[in-house]
Order: C-alpha cells, then structure tokens, then sequence
C-alpha cells in the first residue's frame, strides 16, 4: 500500500470512528464503507463495527477487478476473492461498492433517511424534499446481496453520474472522491430530510410494577423513551403492525415484537420464557431486556424506536412482507453476521 493510500486508509478509519459513535448514523454492526485502491477493493468485513475502525482489523481487501468483470458479464452471483489470510469475510453488500464507480463508497442505515425509506411514498417525498440538490437514484426493497445489487445496476445504468443511491426499507449508499465529499452529501441528505419524533414523553412513563418471575433473565428496562413503545397506545399499535420494517431489525430482532399483554396468562408467559427473545414488551408496564441480549440487538431496539417514532401515520409505513423476513431469518451470510457482531 503506498503512501497516498495509506493516508485514505487513515482517514477512513477516522471517519468510521466519528459516524461509529453517532446511533443516529451507525447502529452497531450496521452500515460499511469502502475505498478503492487499483485493483484492490477495501471493505468493511461482514459483523464488524465501524465504530471499531481505529482499534481492530474490520477491513479486508477484495479483488475489485474480478468484481468488475464478473458484473460486466451481469453476474450478480460472483463471490468477491479476498486478498489476504486475514479470516474476515468480505460485507454482504460488497458489490454494492463494486458497481459504484467512486474512490469512497458509503453504506448507512441513517435514521433520518431510514425514516423515509420505510414509508410508502419514500422515492415521492424524496423526490420533493431532496430534489435536484444531489443526483441521486431509488430503488425498491431487494434482499440485500446479489438481489440488491442487480437492482441497483439496472438503475446506475439510467443514471451513471449518481452520487446517492436510496434504497426503500434498507438505507443509503453514497459514493465520492474523497471522505470530505461522501461527508458533505451526508450532512446535506440529513439536513434536508431531518424529521422530528411524533412522540412525547409523559410525566407517568415510568412501569408501574415488575414482574418477579421475570427477574431471572430479564431486567427492566430503564430508558424511559423505549419504555413508550409498551407504554403508549400509538407506539404499542406501531409495535403490533409496524415491526419487520428493514433488514437489520429483523436479523438482530426476529420477524415479531414479543408482547406480554396486560391480563396474560402464565401459560403465554412459559411459551415466551422458554424462546427467550432479547426483548418483551409488557404493556402498560415496560420492556425486559434478557441479560443475554447483545450490544447489537440493544442498538437495533434504540434504532427501531427513532425510527418509528418519526412516523405521523401507520398507515403510511411500508413494511417487509413475510417473503422478505423469512429470506432474511433463514439467510447463512445473515446468520453469519449476526455471530460475527457479537
């Protein structure tokens, strides 16, 4: 690696600590970032945290021109070719950052873009709300992997020049020269499409009781914001019919909120110890958080609730289709990722 690369490389790893830190930008394992170096493509590896950038190994390098000669051909199936014997696997999304042409590739599930995705008219409000100020391109939900990026090709190819590529239920990919340009159409994507919650905080948000026979497993829930989402009537009805909405939520989180209603019967309660589930949402009372849960699932949850509750109406919500989680819970690359992020 020459000097010029090795200052991008610096500077990358720089860039993923400052958005690491950030949940509005990055939650957990999610999101990855690429940079290109001759031949050889450098991406974030599958399960690693950005935010980790400056303090672990989270890149592996591919080989970009076998990328790009296999996606001349249309082949979405091609497998990227690591470069080195460092273990990592290469992100799930790396073809993604083969096909965009720019030396820095960006892939976020920024919640204030997030929060548009997941809405039905997401590719009309962003057309009004974003316009012309960045050229940009939308694409439906796909599977993420080769779905995905055949996807996103067939839309490069309309518009070769895009620098944004927006993508329904799943996030953004921004592409640029250099880390101060991905940087630049960042800041101005969120300042423009920058909602606020639609949920306020009552004075008597706090559970009223704790369930003992709980205690074990779980414990509960101290954030008072979370605790809205089985505490609120709106938020507990977004909990019910608003759940599998991208795919990392379902990866770490499952294709359903676990909910313990008020007048439950122990029977429910046994079938809901023995599942063990990260979360149960116990309404009118709080969440338990099982001691197992992960740093992952406990991004994930804080994630979905930003999310949600920039909504104004439910009925407006898209939300992936049985189809889509059931790829997503039986997929080994997910699985994979969910371990690795441990």
């Amino acid at each position: 690696m020459n000097i010029a690369a090795a200052d991008i490389e610096k500077q990358v790893k720089e860039f993923c600590t400052q958005i690491g830190a950030d949940p509005l930008l990055v939650q957990g394992a999610g999101g990855n970032i690429s940079w290109k170096d001759g031949d050889t493509l450098w991406i974030k590896a599958s399960g690693t945290w950005l935010a980790e950038a400056e303090s672990k190994e989270i890149f592996v390098p591919v080989n970009l021109k076998h990328l790009q000669a296999a996606l001349t051909k249309r082949n979405f199936a091609v497998k990227p070719e690591v470069m080195n014997n460092s273990g990592l696997r290469p992100s799930i999304e790396t073809l993604l950052h083969a096909l965009m042409p720019h030396k820095l590739v960006v892939h976020l599930h920024a919640v204030e873009i997030l929060a548009h995705l997941v809405q039905a008219n997401a590719k009309q409000k962003i057309q009004k709300i974003v316009g012309e100020a960045a050229k940009w391109i939308y694409v439906d939900y796909f599977k993420p992997g080769a779905d995905l990026a055949r996807a996103v090709s067939e839309q490069l190819i309309k518009k070769i020049d895009a620098d944004v590529v927006f993508m329904g239920n799943h996030g953004v990919v921004i592409g640029g020269n250099d880390i101060q340009d991905v940087d630049t159409t960042l800041s101005n994507l969120i300042f423009k499409l920058k909602s606020n919650t639609s949920i306020t905080i009552p004075e008597d948000s706090k559970p009223r009781r704790e369930f003992d026979f709980l205690a074990r497993d779980y414990v509960l829930c101290v954030d008072k914001e979370l605790g809205l989402l089985a505490n609120t009537d709106e938020l507990i009805n977004r909990l019910r019919h608003a759940w599998a909405l991208y795919p990392d939520h379902v990866v770490f989180l499952g294709a359903e909120a676990v909910i313990l209603e008020k007048n439950f019967k122990i029977l429910e309660l046994d079938v809901i110890a023995r599942s063990k589930p990260p979360f149960i949402f116990a309404i009118d009372e709080g969440i338990y958080e099982n001691i197992a849960a992960t740093p992952a699932q406990r991004c994930q949850l804080r994630c979905y609730f930003d999310v949600i509750s920039r909504q104004d109406r439910i009925d407006n919500i898209s939300r992936l289709t049985e189809q889509h989680v059931s790829d997503l819970l039986d997929w080994d690359a997910e699985k994979f990722r969910q371990n690795a992020s441990l």
